[in-house]
């Protein structure tokens, strides 16, 4: 693998080519063709421009450009779907998946509340961002978004501040327990047709993803999609 670091991009494509190695990798999702959507546009725009400020992820654009992508357009449905409520982001870091929604849909919605919830003390492993300004600084041109910064981590103090209706939750902790204990409240703060995603759902344990695939099937009110990128959608009707 090291050799093939320092091979000239021509020798790369040829080898890449021969191997049937896909063309373009994201985050567990690889594609032999380039799906134009992910690429273009202003979902391109804002998602290089955010990731490149985001050292929690190397400042690489694209290993998470899928997830962002699905991130945005459930944001984006939520919205369709409801025409009032409030947003919902737990474990920010950069909040690099926030920015690009919120640069995406500002013109759409009117006076959301958005509640974000993380305390900034490096809790999420190397190069988490421990300066709320970091985030603050990029969100400052929304107009119409409007930002309720909860420092601290997810737990019933922190919860207790976000209010009901919400329709567009994203859950980025990584911390399953913490996650899973408060799954319940957050779904019953969210309206009919919200959206919630556990954006880290594919790498918990095959236990941990047992009890959430139970919890949802017991409440007849949720609708689950798995992701390629290993994220949950949860729909609630």
């Amino acid at each position: 693998m090291g050799i093939y670091k320092i091979l000239p991009e021509k020798v790369k494509n040829y080898y890449k080519k021969k191997l049937k190695i896909p063309r373009n990798v994201y985050q567990n999702v690889h594609t032999d063709i380039k799906i134009n959507e992910y690429h273009s546009g202003k979902f391109d725009l804002y998602h290089n421009k955010f990731c490149l400020k985001d050292f929690h992820l190397n400042q690489n654009n694209q290993i998470t450009r899928f997830r962002n992508y699905i991130n945005s357009k459930y944001a984006e449905f939520a919205i369709r779907n409801n025409s009032t409520g409030n947003f919902l982001s737990i474990g920010i870091s950069y909040g690099t998946s926030l920015k690009i929604i919120t640069h995406l849909l500002d013109e759409k919605v009117s006076n959301i509340k958005y509640f974000l919830i993380d305390n900034y003390k490096n809790v999420g492993g190397s190069n988490y961002n421990n300066n709320i300004d970091n985030v603050k600084n990029d969100l400052n041109d929304i107009k119409n978004f409007k930002f309720n910064f909860i420092e601290d981590l997810l737990n019933q103090t922190s919860l207790d501040k976000v209010d009901d209706n919400l329709i567009f939750t994203h859950l980025n902790t990584g911390n399953y327990k913490v996650e899973f204990e408060f799954l319940p409240q957050i779904v019953n703060k969210t309206k009919p047709n919200g959206v919630i995603i556990i954006d880290n759902y594919g790498w918990f344990n095959k236990n941990e993803i047992n009890n959430i695939d139970e919890f949802i099937s017991k409440n007849t009110n949720l609708f689950k999609i798995v992701l390629p990128s290993l994220q949950c959608v949860i729909i609630k009707s």
